[in-house]
């Protein structure tokens, strides 16, 4: 018996071994250094399988940027892999399908680093409903625990990263790739298609949108753990095209919106006296941006039904391209925009004084669109939406718990003064 279980453990410990050793070396998400390698994992195509998780988690654990540029998808799809022009570098940390939870923790993770600079972090209703507070890779990743030793551990282990890495291989063997977002050009119909589905399934979206306080709470506390240490956090509210805004408007989420803006612009106005250690943008330690609001870039016509030469501006109604991304990034450091960029016309700094100002904006911005062909296009589609009947998408409600503030207050605990580490 002796002998058969110590067999079995010299089995199971390397085929264990070999698992982990295979995961390693294609290292379908980057972190382990693994060389690339021909025809096995020289284009990491999975990079973004878990929404990117793992990857920027890493990334931040191991403290590979000056700044890091957080957010949901459409931080990944909406700014550059590596964007131009922001003193001393920033990487996209960008995670699909995320919320504030998350964000939160991810917050930290990046402050841990004791030469990082500046946070820039993307946000909108949707990081702050009752939906779920994290997909099943957070619990891989050092996002988790903020332990990078372990982090890898885990994902060397994991069914999920095995998956990935005979993707990797596959992929770099057939040429094949992820499906991207946008193209250069589509089919008659496809972008079309893609607004009124896009624009169908947020009204529904925001039928069943449910506002959470105590995210709202959670990410005060980040925030203010994260600006005591000396990084700077700049805030933007994503933009949006303007057909998904006028179905937040058109589903009674109005006052929600408005909301959060008030909301946030009061949390950031109260930390931005703090001293940060190397600004990167104006406006001291927490500065918040709305890149939102039916701004002019925003109510660009959407596709015309047998459009085939992509929209210059969004893929689909959620989401932007990246240059837009980059513009908002040279906006929100006071470069000079052109054309639907203007600085006149492009973003608002938001604080106590303007706040009220940029309200009254957006409505007269809302009616003034509602009253062109574009906007009244748009309309009619939602109102056969709402005819319809559509039922809320209405998700489980996912709850903050005592484990969740327990695990906020233990990172900010560890995070190190800017002028401390010299």
């Amino acid at each position: 018996m002796r002998r058969y279980a110590l067999t079995f453990s010299i089995v199971l410990a390397a085929l264990l071994f070999g698992f982990a050793g295979f995961n390693s070396l294609v290292d379908p998400f980057d972190i382990t250094g693994a060389p690339d390698i021909d025809g096995v994992n020289e284009r990491r195509s999975r990079i973004y399988g878990d929404g990117g998780r793992v990857h920027s988690a890493d990334l931040m654990a191991r403290g590979a940027a000056a700044s890091v540029l957080l957010g949901s998808s459409r931080t990944v799809d909406g700014f550059p892999r590596e964007p131009e022009g922001w003193p001393g570098g920033i990487a996209n940390a960008g995670m699909r399908g995320t919320n504030i939870f998350e964000l939160s923790q991810a917050m930290l993770l990046a402050a841990r680093d004791p030469d990082l600079r500046c946070i820039v972090i993307g946000l909108d209703l949707d990081e702050f409903g009752t939906h779920s507070k994290a997909k099943a890779t957070y619990w891989l990743s050092a996002l988790a625990d903020g332990r990078r030793s372990w982090a890898f551990a885990r994902v060397a282990l994991s069914p999920n990263t095995f998956a990935a890495s005979v993707q990797t291989i596959a992929d770099n063997l057939t040429g094949g790739s992820p499906r991207v977002p946008w193209q250069d050009a589509y089919e008659p119909g496809v972008q079309r298609a893609r607004y009124e589905n896009g624009a169908r399934g947020i009204y529904r979206f925001y039928l069943g949108y449910n506002a959470d306080p105590d995210r709202l709470a959670y990410f005060e506390d980040a925030l203010d753990a994260v600006t005591e240490a000396g990084v700077q956090v700049t805030g933007f509210i994503h933009p949006l095209h303007a057909w998904r805004e006028e179905a937040l408007f058109r589903a009674g989420r109005e006052d929600a919106y408005f909301d959060l803006r008030r909301d946030l612009t009061v949390l950031f106005d109260r930390y931005s006296d703090r001293e940060a250690a190397e600004p990167c943008t104006q406006g001291g330690s927490a500065v918040l941006w709305d890149f939102s609001g039916y701004q002019d870039f925003a109510v660009q016509p959407a596709p015309s039904p047998d459009a085939t030469e992509a929209h210059p501006l969004f893929y689909e109604p959620s989401h932007y391209l990246p240059h837009v991304g980059q513009a908002m990034l040279d906006r929100m450091r006071g470069g000079d925009g052109e054309a639907l960029f203007a600085t006149e016309d492009f973003g608002v700094r938001l604080t106590g004084e303007t706040l009220a100002g940029t309200e009254d904006a957006i409505r007269t911005r809302r009616q003034a669109w509602l009253g062109t062909p574009a906007g009244q296009e748009a309309a009619a589609f939602i109102t056969e939406v709402e005819a319809a009947g559509p039922a809320p998408e209405a998700a489980p409600p996912a709850y903050l718990n005592r484990d969740d503030w327990n695990d906020l207050r233990r990172a900010a605990a560890r995070l190190p003064r800017r002028a401390d580490a010299g």
